[in-house]
């Protein structure tokens, strides 16, 4: 076949193979896009097979040497820098426990007393509408009522009394019990599951909610973990921060708790103790760090954790255990340097929590730190938890072969990440359409 025709030919059938996915993903603008570049390269037939094949050889060329340069081992890749330290995280300090802290409460006095530096901050956000509640930008009263019914049972089964380990041990290889539990979560539906040695840094210092006494020093026995992942569904997650992103959290956390639950009843069973620790909230540890060990994925420029299939569109879940279990190893396909250039996330955040600048040093871990009283406050307006941020992420798109491939190149190649970064600009766009919120 004459080149003439078969180079233009090739490029317009990748567009129209890319508008299709497009359609299928609801991305409008990127069928429109490339339905157009699919007509502008059969419009070149003509023109250099009547013409000149010469802009048909230019246009190979820089095909071929972008492809090139997209798949080769360009530049590096880095993991999250982490520096001895000692600290905890006080779990009395997260933004979750502190919303609940009302005036005249035991809870109010003492942290304040302690923390007066917060109780500005905190005032303005507990005189905003809770959650799912009237007021709110996004509150539908029979949505709302169905949210808030999933989240108070999440919330019930975190006082749940524990049950006994059974005395009979089962007696197998540390390998062979990780390979138990990993297929047991899996096929209670679990996307990804790791397991990992617990670093004592990611255990809470103290209680901040849920079961136990406030404000008690953690004490956390176990030295395993078991990471999962849940998927979010793919266009759930694109109705944000409508309420519909909101309805897919609590059903995910649903999910997380079923699979929590039945696991620490399971490894029980066999004679190992554990504990669930499940939404709700009766949370010990920090679940993103525990997932990086895990090597489950990455904490990105959001604080989410980023996975190499799902992106950041994932819940995740964790049972800690005395079973002795396979330490999984860290990975690592670019996240930190994609992040460092991409800055989609902080550019559409309505609240601006999200830093667009460098990295700084947290508790001994170098990361982006996101500002949890500005995205709280934006949560309490719109009366949903957001989710712009996962949205926009370049890696929450669905796990096709196309984007698989553009995930390949970021993982492989510097010259990957930039050019990734523009096609994902130019089809999908830069800005979303919601304006910065005013707090």
């Amino acid at each position: 076949m004459n080149i003439n025709i078969l180079v233009p030919g090739i490029i317009a059938a990748f567009f129209l193979y890319f508008s299709l996915i497009s359609f299928k993903e609801k991305k409008y603008r990127a069928v429109k896009i490339s339905l157009l570049s699919c007509l502008g390269s059969l419009a070149m037939i003509p023109f250099a097979y009547f013409v000149s094949s010469g802009i048909v050889i230019v246009v190979s060329a820089i095909v071929a040497v972008t492809l090139l340069l997209f798949l080769l081992p360009i530049g590096s890749t880095s993991h999250l820098k982490i520096v001895e330290s000692n600290e905890r995280f006080d779990e009395r300090d997260g933004m979750f426990s502190r919303e609940e802290y009302y005036i005249g409460s035991d809870k109010f006095e003492k942290y304040y007393n302690a923390h007066p530096e917060n109780l500005s901050i905190d005032e303005k956000i507990r005189s905003k509408p809770e959650l799912m509640s009237p007021g709110a930008k996004y509150y539908d009263p029979v949505k709302s009522a169905y949210i808030e019914a999933l989240f108070k049972i999440q919330h019930d089964n975190c006082y749940k009394e524990p049950s006994q380990v059974n005395s009979d041990k089962l007696e197998k290889t540390t390998q062979e019990l990780t390979t138990i539990v990993k297929n047991q979560i899996l096929h209670l539906g679990a996307a990804e599951v790791g397991t990992t040695l617990i670093n004592p840094r990611w255990i809470y210092s103290h209680i901040g909610r849920g079961p136990g006494t406030w404000g008690e020093e953690i004490d956390l026995k176990h030295k395993y973990a078991i990471v999962y992942s849940v998927e979010m569904d793919y266009f759930k997650v694109n109705e944000a921060p409508d309420i519909g992103i909101t309805e897919e959290t609590a059903i995910r956390y649903m999910d997380t708790q079923k699979i929590s639950m039945a696991m620490e009843e399971f490894i029980k069973n066999l004679g190992y103790d554990a504990k669930a620790h499940i939404p709700g909230s009766n949370y010990e540890v920090i679940l993103p760090a525990l997932a990086q060990d895990a090597g489950l994925g990455e904490l990105g420029r959001m604080g989410y954790l980023i996975s190499p299939i799902y992106g950041a569109r994932v819940r995740l879940g964790v049972i800690t255990t005395d079973m002795p279990l396979v330490q999984a190893e860290a990975i690592k396909f670019g996240v930190q340097e994609f992040c460092e250039i991409c800055k989609k996330c902080a550019t559409n955040c309505p609240s601006g929590s999200i830093p667009s600048d460098s990295k700084t040093i947290v508790r001994g871990i170098e990361k982006w730190q996101m500002n949890p009283e500005k995205c709280m406050l934006y949560w309490r307006h719109i009366g949903t938890d957001c989710g712009i941020c996962m949205k926009v992420c370049p890696f929450s798109h669905p796990d096709t072969m196309l984007h698989n491939f553009i995930r390949y190149g970021i993982k492989t190649s510097s010259v990957a990440r930039k050019l990734s970064l523009i096609g994902d600009d130019f089809f999908y766009g830069k800005n979303s359409k919601f304006d910065n919120f005013n707090s």
